[in-house]
């Protein structure tokens, strides 16, 4: 990885321009963990508005270094959670020697030193399935939901799957979401009622008398994975294995209807709802 004291550090954008101080914060919370700077570090350095920076990918092996050399395992949840969050942002291809898109106006690095960091980058990565699955047992000890959605996010990223992790990030209290009809172009809303998941023509929030229409849940109910491959083909199955694992039961409940089939309020024209949140985002 980008050593702390290389100087193409100071040749590296974040959200406010060059961050000469970035590898001094970074040093300082390998020494002594603070959440205060692990929070300003990556909130506030080197992520804004869902967007990644130059100076990202040479910071993240730095911070999952952190997290395999601790032993507490309520700060190593913190940041491997936070970390999903930016990975899952990060629509580069996986392959070693790319120049990743947010640095194609970077003139004061050269081809090798770019290569050089996302490959470190890449590498860094390649330890995510460990630490999910050594982190588990402590993810389902939480006692809430949504920090258990993060982790479930987490693996998904781990594993590649940066859409699935995008879409419980982004609905990570599972109150409601957004699906879009790629036939008519207009959103839809999906929201709990009960045990199941009905889809809204408007925002219920300003249109409480609207008809809800159905969603015919997935019929396996109980899906089985096979342990072993995690692809977007198959979501449904480790999905619904990894926050079974978690103790997840509102998710649970909802996840036929997640992964379920409907009619769009807006044209009539079949709706997948999983898919149709993900053209959503």
């Amino acid at each position: 990885m980008l050593t702390l004291d290389d100087r193409a550090w100071q040749f590296l954008n974040g959200p406010y321009g060059i961050d000469e101080s970035l590898p001094e914060a970074i040093a300082g919370l390998k020494a002594a963990y603070s959440k205060e700077l692990l929070d300003d570090i990556i909130w506030e350095r080197i992520y804004h508005q869902n967007t990644l920076y130059e100076n990202t990918f040479a910071a993240i092996p730095h911070l999952l270094e952190v997290v395999v050399n601790s032993t507490d395992a309520e700060m190593q949840l913190d940041i491997l959670c936070s970390l999903a969050v930016l990975i899952s942002e990060d629509y580069n291809p996986p392959l070693p020697d790319t120049i990743p898109a947010e640095y194609e106006d970077n003139t004061d690095l050269t081809p090798e030193q770019v290569h050089g960091i996302y490959n470190a980058y890449l590498l860094a990565l390649q330890q995510l399935p460990a630490l999910c699955a050594a982190l588990l047992p402590q993810a389902r000890a939480g006692a809430e939901e949504d920090d258990k959605t993060y982790f479930l996010a987490a693996t998904a990223v781990a594993h590649g799957q940066h859409a699935f992790a995008r879409v419980f990030i982004q609905y990570s209290g599972g109150e409601e979401y957004i699906a879009h009809c790629e036939a008519c172009g207009t959103d839809t809303f999906v929201w709990p009622k009960g045990d199941r998941l009905l889809l809204f023509q408007e925002d219920p929030v300003f249109h409480k008398e609207q008809e809800a229409l159905p969603i015919t849940p997935h019929p396996d109910k109980t899906p089985a994975w096979d342990g072993t491959t995690i692809t977007e083909a198959n979501s449904y199955a480790w999905g619904y294995h990894f926050l079974s694992q978690l103790d997840m039961p509102n998710l649970k409940q909802y996840w036929p209807y997640l992964f379920g089939t409907a009619s769009c309020p807006g044209c009539g024209k079949p709706l997948v709802v999983f898919e149709s949140i993900l053209a959503g985002m």
